[in-house]
């Protein structure tokens, strides 16, 4: 898949049927794969013998009926058994060619399966953080999903329903031409057609009922996600009945749109019902009438029968094949346009990896905004490498806006930010985001073990690092207290855990990243005053002699900062060490002056 930077798929444009079957086509057969080709060939050639073995089925029973109804005087035992032997290898050979091409096919299926996904999944994680906030998870989950059945559906059903039914009505067409005449091959054919163009029309209409279905489904599978996932917040405002009253109107509308789909189906089904009733009586009689004048034995009349039968048992099908191949289509290019989202964050073609000399960090003249909202306005920042400097201000003034920049998940509109004189947007976010370790106000873990959570700063860690981390970090006591120690599993979004643990955790995850440049974003805001104490001393250790920026609102934090800047909408109103402003008597003074009725505060000033 070529992703194109091109406008949001999802809000309106589309890669469409055609364009999801161009894309389908190029994971079956990827160029670097030619076992891919192999096994579809193979799949065909088997498809091919297993009708063979369709078409000689009826005629090896017709002709062992007309051997056992010719009487004493043509009846051969030794014929019969070679008759029925001849008999039991059709029907056999067929369901072991059938067997046969499935068993080739299905790696096919489930690699371009397994490629699709993945690189639907890389793709999300390429694009920015503006696309993820604006969308909701479950809803992207499900797309993904149903967008991988949906191919694997596809795939399946196309190559190894629907083309041995075309295959096959075309044999029995010209056998049936061939050995009874032209009338029960056109008759065969016009029942075909006209029941393949009533269904083709009813579940074109009703394939409206489906999508509605789709939508709905979608909808309150993201209300059930969100719900869940927010958990503790509605326990926390008893909004139980709340939350169970917007799932119910989105099943009830899953409801309605179920209904009438289900209620349709017997329409087509009704229809196909009189479509098959008629072909059969026409040429069941004109079987009769060729019967009757002589030109027919009773082994011809069973074999027309068994043909019919066997032609029309599988268009039974074809309604469900047909709706499900277009809603396999119609799941493909949602999954697909997704691949058509604007990458707003991307790297240049020329783009190098960063070189960390000492990981000094400029802002330069950054102009950002949300949308109308401007954050940031002509920001100057200049922090010099291997000093601890910190960013404090009220709250929307942009702190955590300079963090998200810096880690490149959004580009500032104007302006240039630079590591070591190097502009991060003319290296690789791979190397950028490689260079800088994170504690976010706002600590999420996956749910495994804490071992493994602290792990994901670097996969590759010995437990002996894991546990050196968890002690700088001053998690090693709590896990030690813990049965299954650092096995212990934190839960949904480490929900197991205290605010405290879940920052301590996060704590240990950037220092066992071994950065060049640490990035603390409130990364003491959950814990107590002593806990605080000996993380800020542990924050204190181990970002000596590397580049720090500390986003801090509680002060208490930043006292030993090499310099602090204040920020207010946008931009840089004071400067200077601790001692320096509050000297001044300026924003950083009266921002002091109002902690400094908190506990926190007192005792850090008591200290």
């Amino acid at each position: 898949m070529r992703p194109r930077d091109t406008t949001t798929a999802w809000q309106g444009e589309k890669i469409g049927a055609g364009g999801a079957l161009r894309e389908l086509f190029m994971f079956v057969l990827p160029k670097d794969n030619p076992e891919m080709l192999t096994r579809i060939l193979v799949a065909l050639g088997l498809i091919g013998l297993a009708r063979v073995g369709t078409i000689v089925t009826p005629l090896a029973y017709g002709w062992l009926v007309d051997h056992v109804a010719g009487g004493d005087n043509t009846f051969d035992i030794t014929v019969m058994w070679w008759l029925l032997g001849a008999y039991a290898v059709a029907r056999v050979s067929r369901q072991i060619f059938d067997e046969g091409s499935e068993y080739a096919f299905a790696r096919v299926a489930q690699r371009a399966v397994h490629g699709a996904a993945l690189t639907t999944f890389r793709y999300l994680h390429s694009l920015s953080l503006k696309f993820h906030l604006d969308r909701q998870t479950g809803g992207l989950n499900r797309a993904i999903d149903r967008g991988a059945k949906g191919m694997e559906f596809l795939l399946n059903f196309a190559l190894l329903e629907v083309m041995p039914l075309m295959i096959e009505l075309v044999l029995v067409a010209g056998v049936m031409w061939g050995l009874f005449g032209f009338g029960y091959a056109l008759i065969t054919m016009l029942t075909v057609a006209v029941y393949v163009t009533y269904t083709l029309m009813l579940t074109e209409w009703r394939i409206q009922f489906r999508r509605r279905m789709n939508e709905a489904d979608e909808t309150a599978a993201s209300r059930a996600v969100d719900s869940l996932i927010n958990y503790e917040t509605v326990k926390y405002f008893n909004a139980e009945e709340q939350e169970a009253d917007k799932y119910s109107n989105a099943l009830s509308r899953y409801e309605n749109a179920a209904v009438r789909s289900r209620t349709s189906l017997s329409l087509v089904n009704v229809g196909q019902g009189v479509i098959i009733s008629i072909g059969l009586m026409l040429v069941m009689g004109l079987a009769g009438h060729d019967i009757h004048a002589g030109k027919l034995s009773i082994g011809s009349f069973v074999v027309v029968n068994t043909y019919l039968i066997q032609l029309y048992l599988p268009l039974n099908f074809l309604g469900f094949i047909y709706r499900e191949i277009r809603q396999s289509l119609a799941d493909m290019e949602r999954m697909f346009s997704l691949l058509l989202e604007t990458r707003d964050v991307v790297d240049t073609g020329d783009a190098g990896e960063l070189d960390i000399k000492g990981g000094s960090i400029d802002f330069e003249n950054v102009v950002f905004s949300y949308g109308p909202r401007g954050v940031l306005r002509g920001l100057d920042l200049k922090v010099e490498a291997g000093k601890r400097v910190a960013i404090v201000g009220p709250s929307g003034a942009g702190k955590s806006t300079i963090s998200r920049l810096l880690f490149r998940f959004y580009d500032p509109e104007e302006g240039e930010i630079r590591i070591d004189g190097q502009p991060i947007n003319a290296v690789t976010q791979h190397s950028l985001r490689s260079a800088i370790a994170v504690v976010p106000q706002d600590t999420v873990l996956f749910n495994t073990t804490i071992a493994d959570n602290i792990a994901y700063g670097r996969p590759n860690a010995t437990l002996a690092e894991v546990r050196e981390a968890a002690h700088m970090a001053s998690l090693d006591k709590f896990i030690s207290n813990l049965p299954d120690g650092y096995d212990t599993m934190v839960g949904e979004r480490g929900l197991k855990l205290s605010g405290g643990e879940k920052q301590r955790v996060a704590i240990a995850r950037a220092i066992i990243k071994r950065p060049a440049i640490f990035l603390f974003d409130e990364a003491t805001s959950a814990l107590d005053t002593h806990t605080e104490k000996e993380i800020q001393h542990s924050l204190d250790t181990i970002s000596t002699g590397r580049t720090t920026l500390m986003i801090a609102h509680r002060l208490s934090t930043v006292v030993n900062c090499d310099e602090i800047f204040v920020l207010d909408k946008g931009r840089i109103i004071e400067r200077g060490n601790h001692a320096d402003l509050l000297a001044k008597g300026g924003a950083y003074n009266a921002m002091w002056t109002r902690q400094s009725d908190t506990r926190d505060i007192l005792t850090v000033t008591s200290d």
